[in-house]
């Protein structure tokens, strides 16, 4: 649906690292060797989860307003959750709802530092995800 292929590449490329950090092992690896040998999985702690959560939100307004500058839709704000009402009558959401509601966790955490769990995190990062796959974003 975006139509500049520069930004479209830009946005695949920034979801490929939101998806990179979702990943519950960033690191692993053999230390010593012989019956010494340690192996060691780095796994990060249950609240690292909402930093992707906010990338990804910050992702969605990205794309949001690229359809904006190309007239897909029109909204004057540049709130997020403005541009997502106003997007609503043309874009072919398929679960406004649940991503709504991850827009309202991610103000939480960016305006009063109330953490997101784990599982939430990842679940209102797949459900943006859906939506981009679906405006064939990415």
């Amino acid at each position: 649906m975006i139509t500049d292929t520069t930004v479209r590449n830009q946005v695949a490329e920034e979801w490929a690292s939101i998806k990179m950090l979702c990943r519950g092992s960033h690191r692993s690896s053999i230390v010593g060797g012989g019956f010494g040998a340690v192996y060691m999985n780095e796994t990060p702690p249950e609240s690292f989860y909402n930093l992707p959560l906010v990338l990804a939100y910050a992702i969605l307004d990205e794309v949001l307003s690229a359809l904006i500058a190309q007239g897909v839709f029109a909204c004057r704000d540049w709130k997020l959750g403005s541009k997502m009402v106003a997007s609503k009558t043309k874009l072919a959401w398929q679960n406004y709802l649940l991503v709504d509601s991850g827009k309202t966790a991610r103000n939480e955490l960016a305006h009063r530092a109330t953490l997101v769990e784990r599982a939430h995190c990842l679940q209102f990062i797949e459900a943006i995800e859906v939506e981009l796959r679906a405006w064939g974003v990415i």
